[in-house]
């Protein structure tokens, strides 16, 4: 497994996440069928992942997601990364995360993170876990 190289990986989950004209049913690829998430210690399964994702690409008009620290070590990675949110409304957002992910056999299989709102609305510490 020599091209295997989590931060090209997170980066690519990244890119599909935060672009909303994508099927977020594509991002089931870079995970394994056993993938839970943890947000703020809400657990989330595949599936639950999978309706997060729709439900923010129902509740926002637009989402960034930048990385300003990332370490990688064998199958394992953290980051530390500020998303920012716009609403529908057009109300904005930003969300620092401090994530911890697992891969086996170079797909994602655990995510930890916590989540703390820089700036924000009523209901944004919710968004990182979102149904």
């Amino acid at each position: 497994m020599s091209d295997f190289n989590p931060e090209q990986i997170i980066r690519q989950i990244f890119a599909a996440f935060t672009d909303f004209s994508s099927d977020p049913a594509a991002l089931s690829a870079f995970m394994t069928p056993d993938y839970r998430q943890f947000v703020d210690g809400r657990e989330m399964t595949l599936d639950e992942f999978q309706n997060h994702a729709m439900s923010l690409r129902r509740l926002l008009k637009m989402l960034e997601i930048d990385i300003q620290q990332i370490v990688c070590q064998g199958n394992q990675a953290a980051t530390v990364h500020i998303a920012r949110a716009t609403r529908l409304s057009g109300k904005q957002s930003q969300i620092k995360v401090i994530a911890f992910y697992q891969f086996n056999n170079g797909r994602l299989c655990l995510v930890d993170e916590l989540t703390h709102v820089l700036n924000g609305h009523d209901g944004d510490k919710s968004l990182g876990s979102v149904r």
